[in-house]
């Protein structure tokens, strides 16, 4: 559960630098990183309001999961700028509402506010360690 938020961290504070890399201009990288966020919004509503419609969660991690390794997958195999672009539209729009589905899933298994609020935040300390790497163990 925990490793799905990881991939959130490193796509918000990156995407600009991926898509510098790809070969556009600094300023033109900064304004190209907000249709991705725009697109991943929009499905996190709509994969929000769906899996609660439905009242299902594990699918919805397992389909968003699967549309961002597919992301990934593309952004590591192409160095062009339309299909690496591409990659990081597809990326952010699974990896965005996997993460939100498994907040809620892990909020609503835990009975009552305080314990609620404890989950959610352990999730979130839980993905913010998987970046940490220690530089000495002294």
């Amino acid at each position: 559960m925990y490793s799905t938020v990881v991939p959130v961290y490193s796509i918000a504070l990156f995407m600009p630098t991926i898509i510098h890399a790809l070969g556009f201009s600094a300023g033109g990288a900064q304004l190209l990183s907000v249709p991705p966020f725009v697109c991943a919004g929009v499905i996190v509503v709509l994969v929000g309001i769906w899996s609660d419609r439905v009242n299902l969660r594990g699918p919805f991690v397992v389909a968003g999961a699967t549309i961002a390794m597919a992301g990934f997958i593309l952004a590591y195999t192409t160095s062009k700028p339309g299909p690496g672009y591409a990659a990081t539209v597809i990326t952010a729009s699974g990896v965005y509402p996997t993460a939100a589905v498994i907040l809620a899933w892990s909020g609503g298994n835990a009975g009552g506010d305080l314990k609620k609020g404890v989950v959610i935040a352990m999730v979130v300390a839980a993905g913010n360690l998987g970046g940490y790497v220690p530089t000495s163990l002294n």
